[in-house]
């Protein structure tokens, strides 16, 4: 099995082509986006979902779930470049940036698979699991992950990890005998800053990824918004989460981008028709 899961991609527009001659791997076409959402309905849809569950459904659950059916729905999103061309993949993985505690505290992820099969509850539960595992030294592949990267001599890491990136994503080989899991980062990010306190902050790519899309969800906070009423528009306050965006301009134009801000935002403004067309129609995932 090779370390991604690819199908061909079509030939790619003139804007695409273009994008390839000017820049080159992630360092420098980075776009930014800011969707401010009011998460009324959203929070409400969550305390069901834990009700349904028992586990506990988190603004970062949905933000994982919208994230997945978005790309499931425009699949020309979930991409990565290989040899400066575009390949779709073929399953929905999102990466969540996990903080592990301790005297010296550090950062990690894991990456939840086909996450567009899954209701945010059991996505869940599923973090839960995992995040309790690469806390407590449980995930033997994380563990062994960790401890390759941490044998690298730091003069010679940058150099080592865009070898392995090489290796990974533009040879497409699967790497897991050496310690290196197959496809670590999946086809977005999301992370957590409003657990931090942090009410929007703007994640840089991450070129050893070869993920094209960054989405970190602040902290929630009352705000006054304008709202139609029984007599006309009214102020109004309203608990809003800024989600900030950063895409490769190279997978992704604003045209593009403005079609999964706009199904984000229809999620959150109702996520029970969401997620009810999302179970009528099954997973978008390709199947293996």
């Amino acid at each position: 099995m090779p370390n991604v899961e690819l199908q061909p991609y079509s030939r790619p527009s003139m804007w695409r082509r273009m994008s390839f001659a000017n820049w080159a791997d992630p360092v420098d076409p980075q776009v930014y986006g800011r969707l401010e959402i009011d998460m009324s309905s959203a929070l409400r849809f969550a305390d069901e979902e834990s009700v349904r569950t028992g586990a506990k459904v988190t603004p970062t659950h949905l933000v994982v779930r919208a994230v997945a059916l978005a790309l499931a729905r425009f699949p020309d999103a979930n991409a990565l470049i290989r040899w400066r061309r575009v390949y779709q993949r073929k399953h929905v993985d999102v990466f969540c940036q996990i903080a592990i505690p301790g005297e010296k505290p550090d950062l990690s992820g894991t990456v939840l698979r086909d996450a567009d099969g899954k209701r945010p509850g059991d996505l869940a539960i599923e973090l839960q699991n995992k995040a309790a595992e690469v806390r407590n030294g449980r995930d033997r592949e994380m563990v062994k992950t960790r401890h390759t990267l941490d044998r690298l001599p730091s003069m010679f890491s940058r150099f080592i990890l865009n070898f392995i990136a090489f290796l990974s994503y533009t040879l497409n080989l699967n790497l897991k005998s050496l310690g290196i899991p197959r496809d670590p980062f999946g086809g977005a990010m999301v992370s957590s800053i409003g657990s931090l306190g942090i009410p929007e902050g703007w994640p840089p790519l991450v070129p050893m990824s070869s993920t094209p899309l960054l989405v970190a969800v602040g902290r929630i906070e009352d705000k006054p918004v304008v709202r139609e009423g029984p007599s006309g528009k009214e102020i109004v306050i309203r608990p809003m989460c800024v989600l900030s965006c950063t895409f490769d301009h190279r997978v992704m134009d604003g045209f593009l981008g403005g079609r999964l801000a706009r199904f984000v935002e229809e999620y959150f403004a109702d996520p029970w028709a969401v997620e009810k067309e999302a179970t009528a129609g099954g997973s978008q995932s390709n199947p293996a």
